[in-house]
């Protein structure tokens, strides 16, 4: 039987059936907590007959908030196992990659260039654009350094797009009073989002978990090497390609809504490869779970840990630091064996 070997202190032997049992379930005391805290606490008994306040605050603000989060985290977390594996790069996600401050740019422009009354329907369109472009200046910029070529070529990236939709968001600011705070789009923020922003971010994120079950096996296979793809009859360019072009589609999407959230595609799905398995499969339902456990309590620190509302991605980017650390020094290890 399995065992899977965890700290607290001291080594534990955990069955690895009971442990996949736990990381599955540990949505629910998420969303109950999810439910209950917040700028407003709601008492158990406000969640089981909600009614007056409670219950406009558990369904018109809380409800919508604690999918969103749940959803970003599904798809950040599993758009970031996708691009590991497709681009065999253990640190790679859509934030390192410079996707998500290319969909902070793209959306940022769209203030500029459309009407309040277009701008819903077209800002994800502009994000969307920037985000693969940002993407694919990181590939070009980077592919020939190896891992850490890629991890430079995002930052590069990153750093100009961050810099320029810095300096646009400070010039548009004085014209438009409206425009959501620069620490939401540098940091990111799931504050209040209505229903019908919700629903097409479900129907998204539920493409992406359907079309990386479906086509797991061909996603293990580009990872070990494009000869055996070709083998198989995939053409791995062109199912990179496709890939890259469908997270960048996604991940604009949630950066119109709730900015730039980082650090959730590298911690998940290397907690997912230590203690599940590297398997595609695995790597989709394991990374969904936890990546939804994840940010749900990652939200519930941004809005109650200190009061007043501050961005995610700092709770995250603390959660994932010491994961990326070890993953650092044991990529350093492995190289200096390899020399």
């Amino acid at each position: 039987m399995e065992k899977f070997i965890i700290w607290i202190g001291y080594p534990i032997l955990v069955n690895k059936i009971i442990l996949k049992y736990f990381l599955f379930l540990s949505i629910i005391p998420s969303f109950i907590l999810a439910l209950i805290v917040g700028q407003v606490i709601i008492p158990i008994n406000g969640l089981i007959h909600p009614n007056g306040v409670y219950s406009i605050i558990l369904y018109r603000i809380r409800l919508p908030t604690i999918i969103t989060a749940m959803v970003v985290g599904i798809t950040l977390s599993l758009s970031g196992a996708i691009m590991q594996h497709l681009l065999r790069n253990p640190i790679v996600d859509p934030y390192v990659s410079g996707t998500a401050s290319g969909g902070a740019l793209g959306a940022i422009i769209s203030y500029f260039l459309l009407n309040s009354f277009i701008m819903p329907f077209l800002q994800p369109l502009f994000a969307f654009v920037f985000s693969l472009l940002s993407t694919s200046l990181t590939i070009i910029i980077g592919k020939r350094g190896g891992i850490y070529g890629l991890v430079i070529g995002g930052v590069i990236v990153s750093y100009i797009f961050t810099s320029i939709y810095t300096i646009l968001f400070t010039i548009l600011e004085y014209k438009d009073p409206t425009i959501p705070p620069l620490l939401f789009w540098l940091l990111g923020e799931i504050s209040i989002v209505g229903w019908d922003q919700v629903i097409p971010l479900i129907l998204i994120s539920a493409i992406l978990v359907i079309l990386s079950l479906i086509h797991s096996k061909a996603i293990d296979l580009v990872a070990i090497s494009d000869e055996l793809s070709y083998a198989h009859g995939i053409n791995p360019q062109r199912f990179r390609v496709f890939w890259l072009t469908f997270i960048s589609f996604v991940v604009s999407y949630e950066i119109s809504l709730v900015g730039v959230i980082g650090f959730l595609g590298i911690l998940v799905p290397h907690l997912v490869r230590r203690i599940i398995g590297g398997n595609m499969r695995d790597l989709t339902v394991y990374s969904s779970v936890i990546g939804a456990s994840l940010m749900l309590i990652s939200n519930v620190l941004s809005h109650g840990l200190f009061g007043t509302i501050i961005p995610v991605t700092p709770i995250i980017a603390l959660m994932s630091s010491p994961v990326l650390v070890s993953l650092m020094v044991r990529l350093n290890d492995g190289q200096r064996v390899e020399s």
